[in-house]
């Protein structure tokens, strides 16, 4: 009786498996699974970049006002480290009276290197290290997949206490196809969103933004114009 039992769950499991991928559905991948899958492609991509440049547009604002205006091209030497060259790096004007501009100046210095800081703090989040990705799937909580394909993975106190991130892979092609992070850096909150491309061999960040809103400020970063080399 139990082997009976056993053999007709063997052929129900079999139907049902049948019946999903003849309607064009694909079997729920668990969470390691899906890390696997995103890893692979992730470090395709990451190999294909490297035989890329393109340009990288950064603008700074302050309640309102841009402070900078910084556009680069961006390659890849031999070793794997990226070489930038900037085209344009468009500033503010600062007050004429000498006193008041050099106050403006320290600010303005400030300004820019805590943004800097924050976006090189925030790339941290990328998870290239395979161990800190894998213990990211193995705790996130991650969806099933809506109408156009993306699941939402979703994880926190990756870095910070209470920071999250959330990642909607595309599960056509197991890349990103839009990632948020709420997190604290330096005792100071701060948001991140950035919508991702797909070329055939790799997946880029097209444009993003960061808001610091308890500083009212802003970066909006856009990345272009990917030549194969």
């Amino acid at each position: 009786m139990a082997r009976t039992f056993i053999a007709y769950s063997a052929i129900f499991f079999q139907f049902v498996l049948l019946t999903m991928l003849a309607d064009g559905q694909k079997p729920r991948l668990n969470a390691n699974e899906i890390g696997q899958k995103f890893s692979q492609v992730w470090k395709e991509s990451e190999a294909s970049r490297k035989k890329y440049s393109w340009k990288a547009k950064t603008e700074v604002t302050r309640d309102g006002e841009v402070i900078q205006l910084l556009i680069e091209e961006v390659s890849t030497n031999p070793n794997g480290l990226q070489i930038r060259k900037v085209i344009s790096n468009q500033e503010a004007p600062l007050p004429s009276t000498i006193i008041i501009r050099q106050i403006a100046e320290d600010q303005k210095s400030k300004i820019v290197a805590f943004m800097s800081d924050l976006r090189i703090f925030l790339e941290k989040y990328a998870l290239e290290d395979d161990n800190t990705r894998h213990s990211f799937f193995s705790k996130a909580s991650i969806s099933n997949p809506d109408a156009r394909g993306l699941l939402l993975v979703s994880g926190s106190n990756v870095f910070t206490e209470g920071d999250n991130l959330k990642w909607w892979i595309d599960t056509r092609s197991y890349s990103i196809a839009y990632a948020t992070i709420s997190t604290t850096f330096k005792g100071i909150k701060a948001e991140f969103s950035a919508t991702y491309y797909l070329l055939p061999d790799l997946n880029y960040m097209s444009q993003a933004k960061i808001l610091v809103p308890s500083k009212n400020m802003v970066i909006k970063l856009q990345f272009y114009d990917f030549i194969k080399r």
